[in-house]
């Protein structure tokens, strides 16, 4: 009875596991700024669109992005979306509104939507979108609409109509249609109501209403590829099966991997098949990935116990095991641990988990090594030891069988200790016969410690693997040790840097991991030792391998480098941001298992391939200065901000091939995407942006992001590239020119400017240096000067003492000789020629020439002093003058001065400046160029006759 109960028990237990695993799992998506979800569609390059509460959003599978601004018309309720050409069609609660894919922008509404024309001054709330009729008519009443060969199907708030007529699938009154869809699987129409759900045939004359719905308010359908039905309602989402089968989920508080809310109010299902739930708090993606599976430990334990998982290994009944640092899973059936009372394990720090070939399962932990009893389903503990018993299996890393049949185990801190399986075998199970939890202990067969004839290079050995050759290769720590078992010869393999990893493929050929790169050490066939290494850099620290159908695969961090014999190599991101600890493959289910904290992910063993040719990215998104850029309104005005100061786009970034942004806008980011919920694997990537960046820079995110700050304004050219396995530069996959403008001071305008200035400041140098050079002759000719003056009061000195000496001896006849002395003339006057003139003209000229000879020496002497003397008007004295003589008054007195001037220069008694002074003149200058004029040579040259 008790056995009885207990297989009852257990099969309960395992159906409930199963159903765990088999769980779907919703990735819940928060979109800032908006909480309900009413719409959902995905364009023709895989981009998702969402309406909301708040208006439009588009969703790449890293990041919302809004399309609306605050306060605008656009910032309200979306409830259908329908495209059709580039245009993007919104049935809102402001009537029909058109979103132009190519550009990002709002344009005037050309098309009809079911409830309004675009001629109405109010607009009407719309909750459908009719492009294919283009009917006009349709109120707000109307909820859902579907195209049939028999005519439009119309839902409304008062029942089913097929163009005008109403069509009574129920008695009674009729129910509000929210819903309404064709099924190609089951070739039906299906209706969804406030109430209930029906099942309608194609001729609409037979109505079955589904029962397992019944009281469920029905707002909308997806169909899948598959026949799957989605359902969404007020109760959480439903799907039904082709087979009938229906599953519910809700939303649980304790879930975070389910639904956000119970009121579903849009469903959709993309090309890849994943179903989008739009609900009243957020967006939910529900994946059906092919490629890969995520299963939280949880999930697969029904226990809120974590582990974090460092060992995996299915046994060949099928049955997987996992270890860690909180015991052994024995998935759907027992968790080992230790203080366990039911399944109690030696320690819970496991190490390793291994089957021999006659398919026992060894346990080595932090406290011995467990031999799994598969009769009593209970571990047996043991230690071993060496002869002197210094050394044991305490700390147990590893464990294999060699080709005799001996086990092999390593130790920390213990070396290597050998014993024959079956005396193992029979010595554990007879000293844990009568005490199951008692811990057997024996002495090994063969110890390798780190000293003796056949030294190992350290102590502490973390890892066995066995080569093609029957070799056994030992990792401790910096080194690595090849053992000929038949001899137990120990030789040191040659190694530069530390070993993190060894792993035998299944050729038997051997593979080491390090902090940079990957080596191995190809043993298979007639190879003879020494065997030198092929190499794989792969840029990250190796954390585990495994050989999956002859490539192998590398896990580093959150990347997986496959990497073949053939010299072909790619990786790919690890999904589900789980950074694995331990992996290993079936190839009974040709599945890749990747433990980690607390979950593991398995993924299809082939999925990875789509990573040696990349899809290209998209550019989803750009942001400048922490704002997203955003198309149109309208009236022109930015989406994102209801006061038009934002830059708009003139483009959709998906479509842009060149970038130009202003010199105040150097700080932005541009968001690409590879569509992540595609059913494949993301490549790891690397850019370089040209006129920036001297090296590659590799993508280690989650996203796609790519930032630059402070970038100086000038052309650039960034492209984006898959990485392989070994790290190298791969396939391009993106493009994309960006020009910064140079800031204001520094445009064409503000150059010109720059150069008129320049030129304005080289005239005032020139000018400047012009009259520097004018300056210093004035203060040539002003010492020049000043020197004409100190001659001319030296000639006046001598001229007044000899004076003053003859008039005081009273000799008129000593003051005739001094004049003629110094002045170089006779004493009397200069002889004028004079024209025949009437008397009283004749006395007028003889008192001008009489005037200008008694000032002849004074440089102030003009014509205004010539008009006081002889007492004569300005015009009076210049009409009589020039009739008198032909000249002017000014070129009369010029006249005489330079007769006289010519009469002493050509007595040879004076210099040229004493002659100047004499006669008048102060400016020698101004003196050479009345003479020249009037005798047509320089004084100088005169003066020289």
């Amino acid at each position: 009875m008790k056995q009885t109960i207990r297989h009852i028990g257990m099969f309960i237990f395992m159906h409930i596991i199963c159903c765990a695993l088999h769980a779907q799992r919703f990735t819940n998506i928060t979109l800032d700024g908006a909480q309900t979800i009413y719409a959902i569609m995905q364009d023709s390059q895989g981009l998702m669109w969402i309406g909301t509460d708040a208006g439009l959003f588009s969703y790449d599978g890293y990041h919302g992005y809004r399309h609306f601004g605050d306060c605008t018309v656009a910032n309200t309720r979306v409830n259908a979306l329908a495209q059709q050409s580039n245009m993007l069609y919104l049935a809102t609660a402001n009537g029909l509104q058109a979103f132009d894919l190519d550009t990002y922008a709002y344009r005037p509404s050309t098309a009809t939507a079911a409830g309004t024309t675009t001629t109405r001054k109010t607009p009407t709330e719309l909750r459908v979108i009719d492009l294919r009729h283009g009917s006009d008519g349709y109120g707000s009443d109307v909820y859902a609409l579907l195209p049939t060969r028999r005519g439009l199907l119309k839902g409304t708030i008062s029942g089913l109509y097929l163009g005008r007529r109403q069509i009574a699938f129920c008695q009674g009154t009729q129910p509000l249609v929210n819903a309404l869809a064709y099924d190609a699987h089951r070739r039906c129409y299906w209706i969804g109501t406030e109430g209930a759900l029906y099942r309608a045939d194609l001729q609409l004359k037979s109505f079955t209403r589904i029962d397992a719905l019944n009281g469920h308010s029905i707002k909308c359908f997806a169909l899948a590829a598959n026949g799957t039905l989605y359902i969404g309602t007020d109760d959480g989402l439903f799907s039904m099966a082709v087979s009938g089968t229906i599953s519910h989920y809700q939303h649980d508080s304790h879930d975070a991997s389910s639904i956000p809310n119970n009121i579903v109010w849009a469903c959709y299902v993309d090309k890849w098949q994943n179903v989008w739930i739009g609900t009243d708090n957020g967006l939910s993606r529900l994946s059906s990935h092919t490629y890969y599976i995520y299963t939280p430990l949880y999930k697969a334990t029904l226990s809120n116990e974590g582990n974090c998982l460092h060992a995996l290994c299915q046994t060949r009944d099928g049955e997987w095991w996992m270890g860690g640092t909180n015991g052994v899973i024995r998935q759907g059936k027992a968790w080992y641990r230790q203080n366990n009372s039911q399944h109690p394990l030696s320690h819970n720090r496991v190490r390793k988990i291994y089957q021999d070939r006659e398919g026992g399962v060894w346990v080595c932990t932090d406290h011995g090594i467990n031999l799994y009893d598969s009769r009593s389903g209970q571990m047996r503990n043991f230690i071993v030891y060496d002869p002197t018993r210094r050394y044991s299996t305490a700390w147990a890393y590893d464990i294999l069988q060699d080709r005799q049949g001996r086990m092999w185990m390593a130790s920390y801190m213990g070396g290597i200790f050998v014993v024959d399986r079956q005396r193992l075998v029979q010595t554990v199970t007879a000293a844990t016969a009568s005490s199951p939890s008692a811990t057997a202990t024996l002495v090994a067969d063969v110890h390798l410690a780190d000293h003796g004839a056949n030294a190992l290079s350290a102590l502490h050995v973390g890892q066995l693997v066995t080569d093609a050759q029957g070799m056994v290769w030992a990792s401790t720590g910096n080194h690595v040790d090849r053992i000929n078992p038949k001899i137990m010869k120990v030789e040191a393999v040659p190694a530069d840097d530390v070993v993190n990893y060894i792993m035998a493929d299944a050729r038997g050929n051997v593979w080491m991991g390090s902090n940079g790169k990957v080596r191995c050490y190809v043993m298979e066939g007639k190879a003879t030792w020494p065997v030198k290494p092929r190499e794989w850099q792969i840029g990250g620290k190796v954390a585990c391998m495994s050989d999956v159908d002859g490539r192998t695969w590398v896990v580093s961090g959150q990347e997986c480098c496959v990497i073949g014999l053939d010299g072909k190599s790619f990786r790919f991101k690890i999904p589900q941001d789980i950074t694995p600890m331990t992996i290993y493959y079936s190839p009974t289910q040709r599945q890749v298992v990747m433990g980690g904290n607390d979950g593991y992910v398995t993924l299809n063993a082939d999925a990875p391939t789509a990573s040696v040719h990349p899809r290209r990215l998209m550019l989803a998104g750009v942001m400048v200065n922490g704002r997203q850029l955003q198309g149109a309104m309208a009236d022109g005005r930015a989406a994102g901000s209801d006061d038009g100061r934002v830059k708009t786009l003139e483009q959709a970034p998906r479509t842009m091939d060149r970038l130009v942004i202003e010199s105040d806008e150097n700080n932005f980011t541009l968001q690409l995407t590879d569509l992540p919920f595609s059913d494949h694997p993301s490549a790891v990537y690397a850019y370089r942006l040209e006129g920036s960046d001297h090296d590659w820079q590799y993508m280690t995110h989650h996203n796609l992001d790519i930032s630059y700050n402070g970038l100086p304004h000038g052309s650039y050219h960034l492209t984006v590239h898959a990485v392989d396995g070994e790290g190298n530069i791969g396939d391009e996959v993106y493009r994309l020119d960006i020009s910064i403008l140079p800031p204001w001071y520094l445009s064409l305008w503000a150059k010109l400017v720059y150069t008129l200035l320049a030129a304005a400041i080289a005239w005032g140098s020139l000018k400047f240096v012009w009259v520097r050079k004018r300056l210093a002759e004035e203060r040539r000719q002003k010492a020049e000067i000043l020197e004409q003056v100190d001659a001319r009061m030296s000639f006046f000195n001598r001229l007044a003492e000899d004076l003053k000496s003859a008039v005081g001896h009273r000799s008129f006849d000593e003051i005739l000789d001094l004049t003629n002395s110094y002045l170089g003339i006779q004493a009397e006057k200069v002889e004028i020629e004079e024209p025949e003139l009437s008397p009283a003209d004749q006395r007028l000229l003889t008192e001008i020439n009489e005037a200008i000879e008694a000032h002849m020496i004074d440089s102030d002497f003009n014509v205004t002093t010539l008009q006081e003397i002889v007492g004569m008007g300005g015009k009076q004295l210049y009409r009589k003058l020039k009739a008198m003589t032909g000249k002017t008054p000014v070129e009369y007195i010029r006249d005489i001065r330079m007769h006289k001037a010519a009469l002493m220069l050509k007595e040879g008694k004076f210099s040229v400046s004493e002659v100047m002074y004499t006669v008048g003149f102060s400016n020698s200058s101004y003196f050479s160029k009345c003479f020249s004029k009037a005798y047509g040579t320089t004084p100088t040259e005169y003066m020289k006759r």
